[in-house]
């Protein structure tokens, strides 16, 4: 019996201390830069943006999170034309991560929300709120328990966009990059 009581200790103890060794944070905050190229068809030539986005992953456990994301990209310049075109989406949704307490940490997610528009190319603007969803995948470079570096997010951002009759789909590639804090 008393051995029996001695394995049991040990046992707990092990597990005790394997789960303080477990890396994985309750929440994750990045922040950082972002660069969407269009291709918006109808008759508009494809164009680039650049802005920035930030996001607030809630981590349920090891592997599975709620992810809550803002972003923010503005263009200049669209079929060699001068504008003031710029685009903000706000979405969530689930991200699956693999190996999150490694020093290289991939991850898939899958994102849905609205996106508003101020196409800045004509004399009147007009503001819209349309569908928009981000499937994609990325990989994080944890530097340390609670600094990591998005090394790259990369999706395909879908977007419904507003046209003279009815709503055009919208094929757009973004990349991010940028800090991760852990908490």
């Amino acid at each position: 019996m008393r051995k029996l009581a001695i394995l049991v200790g040990v046992v707990l103890f092990s597990s005790l201390s394997a789960a303080a060794q477990e890396s994985s944070s309750k929440i994750d905050i990045f922040a950082g830069y972002s660069f969407v190229h269009t291709v918006p068809g109808a008759s508009l030539s494809s164009f680039n943006a650049n802005g920035g986005v930030a996001s607030v992953a809630l981590n349920f456990n090891s592997w599975f999170s709620g992810v809550l994301e803002a972003g923010g990209v503005h263009a200049s310049r669209i079929g060699g034309a001068d504008v003031d075109a710029t685009a903000e989406t706000f979405m969530a949704g689930p991200k699956i991560s693999v190996f999150r307490g490694a020093r290289l940490s991939p991850f898939g997610q899958v994102l849905f929300g609205f996106i508003h528009t101020n196409p800045g190319y004509s004399q009147q603007t007009v503001n819209r709120n349309t569908f928009a969803a981000a499937p994609g995948i990325g990989i994080d470079w944890n530097a340390t328990r609670h600094l990591g570096v998005r090394l790259a997010q990369v999706d395909y951002l879908f977007t419904r966009m507003p046209a003279t009759v009815g709503q055009v789909n919208w094929k757009n590639f973004r990349y991010s990059g940028g800090i991760v804090i852990r908490f």
